[in-house]
C-alpha cells in the first residue's frame, strides 16, 4: 500500500501543471519573470499587449511548431482576448509535455478594463 502511495505522489509530482489565474495573479508573476505568451493574431496584439509578452498566434498552422521549439521546462503564461483560446492552448501545451502553464482566464480584456 505504502509503495502504491509514492507511486502516486510521483506521478503527481511529474505531471504537467495548469493553473487558472486572475489579474492580481499575474501580476506577481509578472514580478517572477515567468515567459510570457500572448495567443492572440499579430493585429491584435500590435493594439496592446502585456509588457514583455511575446506573440504566438494560436490561429496560425504553424502554431504548435513554435511550441515545439520553447523549453517545455519553463513556466509560460497564456493569454488571449477573452480566456477561450488560451484554454485550448493550454491542454496542446499539456500534452506536449510543458510542465508549467499559467492561464489568465478573463484575458486581455480584463487585464485593460479599470
Amino acid at each position: 500500500m505504502l509503495k502504491l502511495f509514492f507511486y502516486t505522489l510521483l506521478v503527481f509530482l511529474q505531471s504537467p501543471f495548469i493553473q487558472d489565474v486572475n489579474k492580481e495573479e499575474v501580476e506577481n508573476l509578472l514580478d517572477k519573470k515567468i515567459l510570457i505568451l500572448d495567443l492572440r493574431t499579430e493585429k491584435e496584439f500590435m493594439s496592446g499587449n502585456i509588457q514583455g509578452s511575446f506573440n504566438l498566434d494560436f490561429q496560425k498552422s504553424e502554431f504548435i511548431d513554435n511550441l515545439e521549439n520553447l523549453d517545455k521546462n519553463n513556466e509560460y503564461m497564456i493569454y488571449c482576448m477573452s480566456g477561450n483560446r488560451s484554454r485550448k492552448a493550454s491542454l496542446i501545451m499539456k500534452s506536449l509535455g510543458f510542465k508549467v502553464i499559467y492561464h489568465y482566464k478573463n484575458g486581455y480584456k480584463d487585464w485593460i478594463k479599470d
